[in-house]
């Protein structure tokens, strides 16, 4: 059987020297076409010259000729051997393999081409990732020169608003100072969300990793809507429970800034009522505690499809109830981020006309043998005085100048104000100071390049601290900072118990 299915693909015959086949000797292959008494150069014009010029004795192999008979053409192989008088011929049909390699060789040219062209789209991929790369920096400095100008502005309109607070004035002198307060909080948190959205987009954004404490925290966030809650009306309940650790490896500011976030989304949409924050351990052990934190409104509630968008971006301009609610949409983008850089989890639950409650689960590793350190820095935090501490303040805003001299008289210290870093060195070569906080932009000579002279101040101004004033403050900010030279940053804006807070730290 199998030699039968052979014999298709071969014929062998006998043929003289002029070229006429005597016999057919085995196989099938154009077996009607082959006729004893025929020349062989009527279908193989090939042999027209070929067998006259055959060695005897030697084996021919001539390899894709082409065969033509019954008005088809064949891919064949011939196998010659001259002998005596005559010469045995071996046709061999190669149609199929020829045509498979000519398949083969023509992918083979495809892919070459192909490949060719995938060279050239890479090579244009890469341009278009370093063009995006490159826009995606000029977004990143452009947000932050943005937020310099804005935090600018932004740090005198809250400083005042809190000098006038402690001022005696009319009661609704007063209420107007309310809003003012929480429009320029509103304003700060805007522009945080937006420089943060910008960070972890370029995966810039990183989280510290400081002792602290969850209830001290949230009592702080507590003394925050102090007065929030009586201006809107609302019931601002924060339960804490008494089994939470004292201290956790965290990032205060950005847990901060994600409850606070979702309170303020609470607050928003409850017209009455009451948002109720809810802090409590779900699981501790000798390295590690998970703390849950609720924050459960009375507001209108939501339906399962605008639940499941809460955390897309800009997604509040696209609410479907015809609502206009202050912000950018941005907050809860920003949450989310947040609380998966923290390894947590986020549940939003809610009905509509019933309220909702936003729960995230955050791991913390637990700050061991902190307590007495902290307590130790706090203690010395509390012994330290302003009074009659001399500092140097350089900075090209006349009205951030003015806030700042406020603040310093009512600390009784001994001030000295310039408007940029050239004005600066003329006060250090006068006086000895023991203190010098610095602007970074500033006209004629900027913060971070007078700080490069620092060893190079007389008296005793070389070795006293230099803290920045800029609203540059994330972490990779602070660190070129620190690595300047600078003791720390005061970050723009600022209240005036942060400010005095950050110098007292830092202050011999």
């Amino acid at each position: 059987m199998i030699r039968n299915r052979v014999n298709k693909f071969f014929i062998a015959l006998e043929i003289n020297f002029a070229g006429k086949i005597l016999k057919i000797e085995e196989g099938e292959f154009l077996l009607s076409t082959f006729k004893k008494g025929d020349l062989i150069q009527n279908n193989c014009p090939f042999l027209e010259l070929t067998l006259t010029s055959i060695p005897e004795n030697e084996l021919v192999n001539l390899e894709g000729m082409l065969l033509v008979a019954a008005e088809k053409e064949f891919n064949v192989d011939v196998d010659l051997f001259k002998a005596n008088q005559t010469i045995s011929v071996v046709i061999y049909n190669r149609t199929n393999i020829y045509k498979s390699l000519s398949t083969l060789n023509q992918s083979r040219n495809d892919l070459y081409f192909l490949k060719r062209e995938l060279a050239q789209k890479n090579i244009e991929l890469i341009r278009l990732r370093e063009i995006a790369e490159k826009a995606n920096e000029e977004k990143s400095r452009f947000l932050a020169m943005m937020s310099h100008e804005i935090r600018n502005p932004l740090n005198v309109i809250l400083g005042y608003t809190e000098l006038i607070n402690k001022e005696k004035t009319s009661l609704m002198a007063q209420e107007y100072l309310k809003y003012l307060a929480l429009s320029g909080r509103n304003l700060k948190v805007i522009v945080d969300d937006i420089l943060d959205l910008s960070r972890v987009e370029a995966g810039k954004l990183e989280l510290a990793k400081d002792a602290i404490q969850i209830k001290t925290i949230i009592h702080q966030i507590k003394n925050n809507y102090k007065s929030c809650s009586i201006d809107l009306g609302l019931d601002l309940i924060f339960n804490i429970s008494e089994d939470l650790p004292d201290w956790v490896i965290g990032d205060d500011v950005r847990l901060i800034q994600v409850l606070t976030n979702l309170i303020n989304n609470s607050i928003k949409f409850t017209t009455n009522g009451s948002v109720t924050t809810t802090v409590k351990l779900l699981f501790s052990d000798a390295e590690k505690a998970i703390v849950s934190f609720q924050i459960k409104d009375t507001g209108r509630g939501m339906t399962k499809e605008q639940s499941s968008k809460i955390f897309d971006e800009y997604q509040q301009n696209r609410l479907s109830d015809h609502r206009i609610h202050k912000g950018v949409g941005l907050g809860l983008s920003i949450v989310k981020r947040l609380v998966s850089l923290m390894d947590g989890r986020i549940k939003v639950d809610s009905a509509k006309n019933y309220g909702t409650m936003i729960t995230i689960d955050v791991p913390f590793l637990l700050a061991v043998n902190q307590t007495k350190n902290n307590e130790i820095v706090l203690a010395q935090k509390k012994r330290t005085s302003l009074k009659e501490k001399r500092i140097l303040v350089a900075d090209d805003s006349f009205l951030n100048l003015k806030i700042i001299s406020h603040i310093l008289k009512r600390e009784k210290v001994k001030f000295t104000l310039v408007n940029d870093g050239v004005e600066a060195i003329e006060a250090m070569d006068s006086f000895e100071f023991d203190m010098v906080l610095l602007d970074i932009n500033m006209p004629n000579l900027k913060g971070d390049e007078l700080i490069k002279r620092k060893k190079e101040m007389k008296l005793s101004n070389s070795d006293i601290p230099y803290l920045a004033l800029t609203a540059n403050n994330a972490k990779e900010d602070i660190e070129v900072y620190k690595g300047l030279g600078f003791s720390d940053v005061v970050p723009k804006p600022f209240t005036a118990k942060q400010f005095v807070s950050i110098i007292k730290e830092h202050i011999f």
